[in-house]
Parts: structure tokens; sequence; C-alpha cells
């Protein structure tokens, strides 16, 4: 607060007074503080003034989903290593929303949590700039950004996309349809438009005429290649952005009596165990997800315990060449 009333040039009680909205402030005065508070990332610490040296013994979690399990993995992988070390993980779900994981941030932070695990590749200008002068731990996991906050865990999408595509062209597959979102979810994003790189590079094309504002279901993955096959029937292979959608795809096939991957190839994303499971096992990507939590969580309680730490955690995926392309 005393850094917040030098930067506006008025007092701590001012301070005060705009972040408990009341008293006697102009809205000249208010709007300069406010200014300051959103250049230096301030975040008003909600405990008693009394312990403001104090930190709690949770860790802030922000993930996308709780229904996606590739993230039930992650968070397995978060809690058990905290929990050896007596902190416990506290969770926010942004639903995939910006606007969402800013207004978690913030009230996360008030709490003054020893660390804070975030998954995203983009945030708001705010959220970024409250977590950089947050003075704790933090670590962007799942995607490895080029200008990371401070720590990330995660993998390349760009080249696990194109690692996917590849495969199928080799496969002998030249008519390709993609299902799945290209909106929030910036990492399936990038994996899209890495897959249609690829493919371009070979000289293919990719047919792509429902991009999801939601991530796909195994319902939105069913109905999504039955619209796409009525647009483009001669397809014989196609990319869904995450398992549990291609899985839906799949189903659609065996009900409609589409053999797979005779007439129609089928590849998924994250290498999900109820993938491996099917009839026929998906062609897919795995992701070390529950690997990335722990690590995640390890490198907070490293730097917690003043040890050194890698910055940059690259934990890698691997083709799974199932039966379904």
């Amino acid at each position: 607060m005393k850094d917040v009333a030098e930067a506006a040039n008025v007092s701590e009680m001012t301070v005060s007074r705009v972040l408990r909205k009341s008293g006697t402030v102009s809205a000249g005065t208010r709007k300069t503080v406010l200014a300051a508070i959103d250049r230096l990332g301030y975040v008003e610490n909600r405990m008693a003034g009394s312990l403001a040296t104090a930190r709690s013994n949770q860790v802030a979690v922000i993930i996308p989903s709780l229904s996606n399990h590739v993230f039930t993995e992650v968070l397995s992988g978060i809690s058990e290593m905290l929990d050896r070390e007596g902190y416990q993980a506290v969770v926010g779900v942004s639903d995939y929303s910006i606007a969402k994981e800013e207004e978690l941030v913030y009230s996360m932070m008030s709490w003054r949590p020893a660390g804070f695990v975030v998954s995203n590749v983009r945030h708001s200008p705010k959220t970024r700039n409250v977590l950089l002068n947050a003075d704790i731990p933090v670590v962007e996991i799942m995607n490895l950004p080029e200008d990371p906050i401070e720590m990330c865990v995660g993998l390349n999408h760009t080249e696990a996309g194109r690692a996917l595509a590849a495969y199928m062209v080799t496969k002998k597959y030249r008519r390709f349809g993609y299902v799945g979102w290209n909106e929030s979810d910036y990492a399936a994003a990038i994996r899209f438009q890495a897959i249609k790189a690829e493919l371009e590079r070979h000289g293919f094309g990719i047919f792509a005429p429902d991009l999801f504002n939601r991530p796909p279901n195994l319902a939105s993955g069913k109905s999504g290649l039955i619209r796409l096959l009525e647009q483009a029937p001669d397809r014989d292979a196609v990319f869904f952005s995450n398992d549990t959608a291609a899985t839906g795809g799949l189903m659609h096939c065996l009900q409609a009596g589409i053999s797979v991957p005779d007439r129609l190839a089928i590849a998924g994303f994250s290498g999900l165990e109820s993938g491996q499971n099917l009839p026929k096992r998906l062609t897919t990507i795995l992701t070390n997800r529950y690997e990335t939590g722990r690590r995640a969580a390890r490198n907070i309680l490293q730097q917690l315990s003043n040890t050194p730490v890698r910055l940059r955690w690259d934990m890698g995926f691997e083709l799974i060449e199932g039966e379904t392309g």
C-alpha cells in the first residue's frame, strides 16, 4: 500500500479509502490511485495487518476445466507433491476464460498463497502484471510460452501437432478433416495451426468447418464428425482436438458402420487411458500430465526452500500409433 501511495503521490490513507470505497476521494485522485494499482500489480491483503508478512501453506492453482481428465491428472501430481511438504492446493477453474482467470488471480492472491500455478498460454495484462509482481513462485503449466512469467512446465504443442500430422501422412492418408475448437483453448489452436502447416508442407489441405467455442466432449465429437462428413464425405482421416472428442467420433463410426481405419482414420490428442481401452486403441499424442503436475509443485517447493531450480521444463510427448490411424 505504501508503494501505491508513493506511485500515486497520495497518502496511504487515501489508498485505503479507494480500496475500501469509503470516505471522500475525488474522482481524479481515485483514477490516479487505481492506475497505480494496475501498474504495480497490487492486490489488497485481506488478512490482518499484523500478518502482512506471513504467507499461508496454500498454493493457488488455476486450471481451465475439471471435466477434462487431462487436468484432473495434473492436479493429482500437484497435490501429491505438495502434501508431502505440508502444503495444500487451492483450486480455481477458469472455464477457459481469460477474464475469469483474472478474477480468480485477484481473489486468490488476496489470501497470500505460498505459490501460484496457472494453466494458460495467454493471460490478460492485469493477470500477468499481478503475477510478475507477486514475489512468490509462479509456474505456468501444460505449455512452454516464449516469455514465461517465471517458470514453465509443459510441452511444445507446435512440435506435437507437426509430429501427429507427419505420422498420418506416412500412413498414406490424403484427404484430411478436423473436429475441435480454435477459440479460448490456445494450446489446441497452436496444435491445429501446426497440423495445418505440416499438411500444407506435404501438399495437402485440411477441412475444418466446425471450430467449436467450447472444448468438444463425447457428444460434440460425434456430432462434429457427422457434420463434417455430411459436407465432405470423401475425407479419409480426421484429427480431433482431444481424445474425448475422438472417442465420440469413433463411436459414430462404429454405429454407422464406417470402418476404422480402412474407410476413415481417427487421431486424438492427450493419450487418455480411456482412449487406449476402446475396441480400437486411439492413435494420439501422449502427454506427461501427472509428472507435469509433480514437477510444477516441486519447482515451487524448491523456490520456497531457496534451492536452485530450472525455470523451463519440457516434459515432451509420445506418439501412440494406435489402431484408429
